[in-house]
């Protein structure tokens, strides 16, 4: 069975976010918060079982988000978690409580010219065209012209959470072809 140090433990709950201070590793260990095999000499220093990490890890991850152990090439290590994934998870996560709470970053309005020109762009039909503007007035909140509110890197349209496509500079454009992109999938 695999056995970590301190200082790798330490390591790895540092790329998790989970801790910032050695110490707080070494006090889990003495409480039995993360089971360790004691030193029998101050120079030995605890041993951590990869099982007893890999649990403790999972306790102090949302229950959410799917922790699969991957396999990783280091030599200082032979598993790790698939960081960028959790990472994406938390921001999904932090995302939709701000976006439930009505926190936006701001909005732009859709005018239905400048969905025809995008659909025009792409060479699209004008029954998605159609379809578009007819979601985007679905989606427009009791608003007089229909809005997209954004925060961050993505926007909310239908109870969904849509990332902008940085293929595009203005941010209108942004929303735009993501927001017909995702249409003309759920058409399909």
């Amino acid at each position: 069975m695999k056995m970590y140090t301190v200082d790798e433990v330490f390591n790895l709950l540092k790329s998790y976010k989970i801790t910032t201070h050695k110490e707080s590793v070494r006090r889990w260990l003495r409480q039995g918060i993360i089971k360790g095999i004691k030193p029998a000499s101050r120079k030995e220093g605890w041993l951590i079982p990869k099982d007893s990490l890999d649990e403790f890890i999972k306790k102090r991850m949302p229950n959410e988000f799917n922790t699969t152990i991957i396999a990783n090439k280091t030599e200082k290590s032979n598993t790790t978690f698939d960081v960028k994934k959790i990472e994406e998870q938390a921001r999904t996560k932090m995302w939709i409580e701000l976006a439930n709470k009505n926190i936006w970053e701001g909005y732009i309005e859709l005018k239905k010219t400048r969905i025809h020109e995008c659909i025009q762009h792409r060479r699209y039909s004008k029954d998605l065209e159609a379809a578009v503007w007819k979601a985007c007035l679905e989606n427009s909140r009791g608003y007089s012209k229909p809005r997209i509110f954004y925060l961050l890197e993505a926007f909310g349209f239908g109870r969904k959470r849509l990332l902008l496509d940085k293929n595009f500079e203005s941010l209108e454009e942004q929303i735009i072809f993501s927001l017909i992109e995702h249409i003309r999938g759920s058409m399909s």
